[in-house]
């Protein structure tokens, strides 16, 4: 079953879907945090895939986009860390609050700065959240510097006169970057004391996979870490896919079934 859901904070309309398992009852449940300039169904439809997989094997999952992204209220110029990390805890709630969830069982998966912001939520929920997964998750010091090097490419990436960055059609605000030097990813996620699973592509040209390393090192063996072979960010080839969405998988089912 899939259903289109939305959640209202701070004025903005928030637009995602709902999967779970034909029959009724209780489910444990997984919710997906997309990327920087992402959506809730992420490249090659990775999130939607998914999310069926796993209402297929008895879990319910949530995936909406933030707001200013996908089908989401608001503008991307708006969007901070900070506020990512505020609609997250609000989604958070919202899905305990489902009459169809199980409390005792919630995970968190997210991808790229997605999963900075699940890092952030689960050392922030450290009993709420009873498994945690991060494909390609970016570390404030990873996002810093990508900014910086748009910063620097002023002519690829031009500013209007509010001083915002174009990334590709997108106006990025400056408070983003401001706002990003309050976050330490690796030290809030120390928090987390409940299992993880950490995925990264060894070719993963935006995040480099030592990111993953300092997400190992704050769990402090806490985690499994898979290396995909030859993977892009965001594992833009069938092999890669089924690779994260096979690891993935078992490990849910593991720690949340």
């Amino acid at each position: 079953m899939q259903k289109a859901i939305e959640l209202v904070v701070k004025g903005k309309t928030l637009r995602g879907m709902y999967h779970r398992p034909e029959q009724e009852g209780k489910y444990p449940t997984v919710i997906l945090f997309h990327g920087f300039t992402g959506n809730k169904l992420e490249p090659h439809r990775i999130f939607v895939k998914f999310s069926r997989i796993l209402a297929g094997q008895g879990l319910a999952v949530i995936r909406f986009d933030f707001s200013g992204s996908g089908e989401s209220d608001g503008d991307f110029a708006e969007m901070t860390f900070s506020t990512e990390v505020r609609e997250a805890e609000e989604i958070l709630a919202y899905a305990r609050a489902l009459p169809t969830t199980d409390q005792e069982r919630i995970g968190v998966i997210g991808l790229s700065m997605g999963g900075a912001v699940a890092s952030v939520l689960a050392g922030k929920n450290p009993e709420a959240i009873k498994a945690l997964v991060l494909w390609s998750a970016a570390g404030i010091d990873t996002m810093l510097k990508i900014y910086r090097s748009k910063e620097a490419q002023q002519d690829i990436f031009p500013r209007n006169q509010r001083g915002e960055v174009d990334i590709g059609g997108l106006w990025l605000n400056h408070g983003f970057y401001e706002d990003l030097q309050k976050w330490n990813t690796y030290e809030a996620l120390r928090n987390y004391q409940g299992p993880a699973l950490i995925l990264h592509g060894t070719e993963d040209q935006t995040v480099p996979p030592a990111t993953a390393e300092k997400y190992q090192a704050a769990l402090a063996g806490r985690v499994k870490v898979v290396y995909v072979a030859g993977a892009d960010h965001t594992y833009n080839r069938i092999h890669w896919e089924e690779k994260v969405l096979t690891e993935t998988t078992a490990f849910l089912k593991k720690e949340l079934v």
